[in-house]
């Protein structure tokens, strides 16, 4: 009699059976045998749970394209923007003798017979004079611009005489435009170089006759001019006075060749 076998421990309930693979059927056994059977191991479940997330989809592949055409939209009106305003900065070319082609700045008297140009400062106004070539005036100062008259000193003339011809043709000035000169001093006469041309300046102070009467101020300035010739330009201002000094030396510092 065959003993009772002890039960077979059942399945642990904490194990899970990954795969029962397919046997092939037993062969046929003879009787009396014991059947052949075949029992599967258990499989652990050896991987935990894997929480499962859902796939974000794929980013879109146009945001470099809208990115990069930005950058070149900005590079495009930056370089827009530069051209105009390196055009603003040009000056726009003019035909010669046109009145734009004339350069901003202080205003100039340009004596093409006396061939010599100065300043016209600003509340002076021109000032057509009976024989003279230009003039400007304000107030009790006036400026006039002549040539060299016949018979007068040439381009071989020296520094001493160009200096010396300077003081006679000042104080022979002064007495048409001062006609109540009484005497004269302070004179200064110095030698000087106008537009690369030998030149020469005279100065003094005038004093009147009456002796209710201010003294005046005088200066001119004498020029050899390209043809070969002389011209003068003079200056009287009364009465005197630095300001009156200043602004007259500032018109007659300013003779260059027209």
């Amino acid at each position: 009699m065959t003993p009772e076998q002890p039960d077979q421990p059942g399945p642990d309930p904490n194990r899970t059976i990954r795969h029962r693979w397919p046997q092939p059927e037993p062969p046929r056994q003879e009787p009396g045998l014991t059947p052949y059977t075949q029992r599967l191991p258990y499989t652990p479940d050896m991987l935990p749970d894997v929480p499962q997330y859902e796939a974000k989809p794929p980013k879109s592949g146009w945001w470099w394209v809208i990115v990069v055409g930005g950058i070149a939209v900005l590079v495009v009106a930056v370089a827009v923007v530069a051209l105009l305003w390196a055009r603003s900065t040009v000056e726009p070319p003019v035909k010669p003798g046109s009145q734009s082609s004339v350069k901003s700045g202080p205003a100039r008297v340009t004596d093409t017979k006396a061939q010599v140009s100065y300043l016209i400062p600003e509340g002076w106004k021109k000032a057509d004079r009976p024989s003279y070539t230009s003039g400007i005036a304000a107030g009790g100062a006036v400026v006039v611009a002549f040539p060299q008259q016949q018979g007068g000193i040439g381009g071989a003339a020296t520094s001493e005489q160009l200096q010396a011809r300077a003081d006679a043709v000042a104080l022979d000035t002064a007495r048409r435009f001062l006609p109540d000169l009484g005497s004269r001093d302070g004179l200064r006469t110095r030698a000087l170089e106008v537009g690369g041309q030998p030149a020469a300046t005279a100065s003094f102070r005038v004093v009147f006759k009456s002796a209710t009467k201010d003294p005046a101020y005088v200066r001119i300035v004498a020029v050899h001019t390209a043809d070969g010739g002389l011209s003068y330009v003079y200056g009287s201002t009364v009465p005197d006075g630095d300001a009156a000094r200043r602004a007259l030396d500032g018109v007659l510092d300013s003779v260059t060749p027209a």
